[in-house]
């Protein structure tokens, strides 16, 4: 029992950090869009922190509504949009960032979509590097396993 508590407890500050390192390295993803794309604006580094934060509140709670109002089209084209569907989650959520604060604007339709882009490879990424036992079976040459 006791061994179970400890366990939990672990995992909770496993969760705790894995969020905030995911916050970090999207800040840090901010920034630099901020930085090289002329059509993205922040009035501080502060921002991006809020930028990080208000991005993965949205996608916390409306992330789940655009996956599931999505699900029906994605059926219909043979799941080919199950590809692009983290893509146009996070340009649909990265535009209700930009209306919700004044200290972040995106100016244009390419630099939301290019944004957008960008932050679903980053994440992408960041899934890859912290869990390399899911996506290992991919990497492993030889014939598949089927047991």
């Amino acid at each position: 029992m006791l061994e179970a508590l400890n366990l939990a407890q672990g995992s909770a500050k496993l969760r705790g950090m894995y969020i905030l390192l995911h916050l970090a390295v999207l800040t840090l993803t901010v920034l630099a869009l901020a930085r090289f794309l002329p059509g993205v604006h922040i009035r501080s580094t502060s921002t991006a922190v809020v930028v990080a934060v208000v991005f993965s509140l949205l996608n916390f709670f409306l992330g789940w509504l655009v996956k599931v109002a999505l699900f029906v089209p994605a059926i219909l084209t043979l799941g080919l949009l199950f590809l692009f569907l983290p893509f146009i989650v996070n340009a649909i959520l990265l535009w209700l960032t930009d209306k919700l604060l004044r200290a972040f604007e995106i100016d244009t339709v390419g630099s939301l979509l290019l944004s957008a882009l960008v932050i679903t490879l980053v994440n992408g990424a960041f899934h890859i590097a912290l869990h390399p036992r899911v996506y290992q079976s991919f990497a492993q040459p030889g014939p598949p396993r089927w047991i």
